[in-house]
Parts: structure tokens; C-alpha cells; sequence
């Protein structure tokens, strides 16, 4: 019988000095918007990259909304090194099929998580209809929904790795995007996405689209990547995002 899950455990950088840490994944065996559920090579390239982004730490202590909020958080990846990383909260948001499995991964992780002071919580964002979060929340084992609004819970920064592979997803990653980014000069957006010559289109109209309507890159690179290893297109790229 095939299994169930898959695991995975990833090294990731978090300090100048490359100290590093494992995270431990576990994959289902599902499938969301047509796509197997993997850990996309963009998420390792995205969690590899956070201990050298320049985040000021008032956007993950003083904001009384969310601290870090991850779009399309897949496997938990990047939003879990996130939060070991930055030693903060993250809501790590995704389709509903997805939320079982990425509640499982915190918990795979909560003992790191709590050594570093960070902590993370799971939940479902309608990028059509983003006016609201609904949080999967375990208390004492119990699970509760806990309803967020974009009216008075805004993120300081907002994490996205290979989100952008439909020809709908840049208006709706900028519907989400200008719905939930907090104001203010320490807000950011970070993006990795892999440079498949069939979404480069996409791309595009994603950053003009951002850049009309007020962001601008302001920190921006290309890694290169082994495409055997992870079966993907081998040059990533990431750029970091702010009010203009």
C-alpha cells in the first residue's frame, strides 16, 4: 500500500554566521488546484534567504495585527523558518485540504519553535474574498476557529513562495496583498518564484502591478539551484517589497 506521507527533514540557515537548523516536513499524498502538494525548491530558496533580509524589528514586536502572515504556505516551510528565524508569530494560510497537514508540521516543530521563542498558527485565506481569516487554533488539543478581519488585524510582513503559476494569481495576490499589508515603512512583501519561461508573463504583471499601486522592490537577487535534485526550473528568483 502506498504510504500516506512522505518525510523530510531541511537544513536551514538562520544567522550571517550560517548556523543552521532542521525542520522537519511531513508531505501528504494530496492535491490542491490540480497540483501534488510538495515542497517547492522557491520555499527552500525563501527560508534559506530570511536570516539576510533586512526586517526592522519593530515590524515583528510592536505590531498589535499579525506579525508575519504566508500566503500559499504549502508544506509549512517557510513560514515555520520564519518564525525560528525571526523569533516571532506567523499565520500560515492556505487551501482548506491543506490545513490539516500544515497544522501537523507546527506541531512536528513546536519543540524548535518554543527554543526560539517563535511560534506559529494555521489557517484558510480566500484570495477572491480576503476580507477575513479563518485560524485553525489548538488549545490544550482542542481546536477552535478564530476569525481574523483585515480591518484590524494587518501583517507587517507578508511572506509568498511559488504563488504565482495561474493567469488569475497576480491580481489576486495583489486583491490579498493591499487587503491585509499593514501601513507604515517597515511593512514588507517578499516573493520567490521559480523562473519558468511559461509564468514569466505572469511575473511581469505581478510587479507592474504592485508598482501601480503603490509598492516598490527595493532588494532583489537570483539563486540557482539544482533543477535535478528538485525537479524544477533551476534559477529562482526573490525581491522584497514596501510602501513607496
Amino acid at each position: 500500500m502506498r504510504p500516506r506521507t512522505t518525510s523530510q527533514q531541511h537544513k536551514v540557515v538562520i544567522s550571517h554566521e550560517q548556523d543552521t537548523v532542521d525542520i522537519v516536513i511531513h508531505v501528504p499524498f494530496l492535491k490542491a488546484e490540480g497540483l501534488g502538494l510538495i515542497t517547492w525548491a522557491s520555499s527552500s530558496v525563501l527560508a534559506n534567504q530570511l536570516h539576510r533580509l533586512d526586517i526592522h524589528p519593530a515590524a515583528l514586536k510592536h505590531n498589535d495585527g499579525i506579525k508575519v502572515l504566508e500566503l500559499g504556505a504549502g508544506t509549512g516551510l517557510v513560514g515555520i523558518s520564519a518564525a525560528v528565524i525571526w523569533h516571532t508569530n506567523v499565520v500560515l494560510t492556505d487551501l482548506a485540504p491543506i490545513v490539516p497537514g500544515l497544522t501537523g508540521n507546527v506541531d512536528s516543530n513546536k519543540d524548535l519553535l518554543k527554543s526560539s521563542q517563535g511560534s506559529a498558527m494555521v489557517g484558510t485565506l480566500d484570495w477572491n474574498a480576503p476580507e477575513s481569516l479563518f485560524l485553525r487554533d489548538h488549545p490544550e488539543g482542542l481546536y477552535k476557529e478564530i476569525t481574523l478581519s483585515n480591518a484590524t488585524d494587518k501583517a507587517s510582513v507578508i511572506l509568498a513562495a511559488d504563488t504565482i503559476y495561474w493567469e488569475e494569481h497576480p491580481r489576486m495576490l495583489l486583491t490579498v496583498i493591499l487587503a491585509w499589508l499593514g501601513p507604515g515603512e517597515h511593512s514588507r512583501v517578499v516573493f520567490t518564484y521559480p523562473l519558468r519561461v511559461a509564468y514569466i508573463d505572469h511575473i511581469r504583471e505581478l510587479w507592474e502591478l504592485l508598482q501601480s499601486n503603490g509598492l516598490e522592490s527595493i532588494d532583489e537577487g537570483r539563486i540557482q539551484i539544482d533543477g535535478d535534485e528538485w525537479e524544477d526550473e533551476p534559477l529562482i528568483e526573490w525581491c522584497v517589497w514596501k510602501w513607496k
